[in-house]
């Protein structure tokens, strides 16, 4: 076919939304200021959006977003969110979101519209000490700021593993999250780079990607 036989020929990939999205998150709950390169903000509308509602200081440059998560000089405000295809707010990072929320000033709604049992995440962080209520298998009421403290983890999916490392990376104590190859599937090296950041964290034993 004509692709196999491009000759060489050479494309570019996008840079991962959620990935970025992820860390922009963590960036508002956890950083001074976190630079994230190598992005497209356009992608993450959404989501910056709904980080300026809630408060969070957030400016966009090309390929690159800065989120100064502690310039706010009052708690940030709870919002609602519902997923949507894109370009509305992503199904992955909701679960980010949720742990976001879980520091926010009042009440706020997760609805989750697009996948089925993309919730039950919820119960480990109320074991964390968030204040979440289950409404129905599509909702839930999360009500903050509320301080988490660490606990022992299973990652059920990727994108609940990686809400649990940032619940984890905020809350008091230490935290220990099993079957990280489920958030090696789509963060590659993440405790090098949280690392990086001046996260304390340490892969143990043998649980990584093969």
């Amino acid at each position: 076919g004509k692709l196999l036989a491009s000759n060489g020929a050479e494309t570019t990939v996008m840079p991962d939304r959620i990935e970025a999205g992820s860390f922009l998150i963590l960036g508002a709950l956890a950083a001074k200021k976190l630079v994230i390169r190598k992005c497209v903000p356009e992608h993450l509308e959404a989501l910056i959006e709904v980080l300026r509602d809630a408060g969070v200081h957030i400016t966009t440059q090309k390929n690159t977003i800065i989120v100064e998560g502690v310039k706010a000089k009052t708690p940030y405000r709870g919002v609602d969110i519902k997923t949507h295809e894109y370009p509305g707010f992503p199904t992955d990072i909701q679960a980010p979101m949720t742990v976001f929320l879980t520091q926010t000033l009042g009440e706020s709604l997760v609805f989750e519209t697009i996948f089925e049992g993309r919730l039950n995440y919820v119960e480990s962080l109320s074991a964390m000490g968030a204040d979440i209520t289950v409404m129905d298998a599509h909702r839930v009421l999360v009500r903050g700021p509320k301080k988490l403290h660490g606990k022992i983890l299973e990652s059920p999916d990727l994108r609940a593993g990686l809400a649990f490392v940032i619940a984890a990376i905020i809350a008091r104590g230490s935290s220990v999250i099993y079957n990280v190859y489920n958030i090696d599937r789509g963060y590659e090296k993440i405790e090098k780079r949280l690392e990086r950041i001046g996260v304390r964290i340490m892969r143990v034993g043998e649980d990584t990607l093969s």
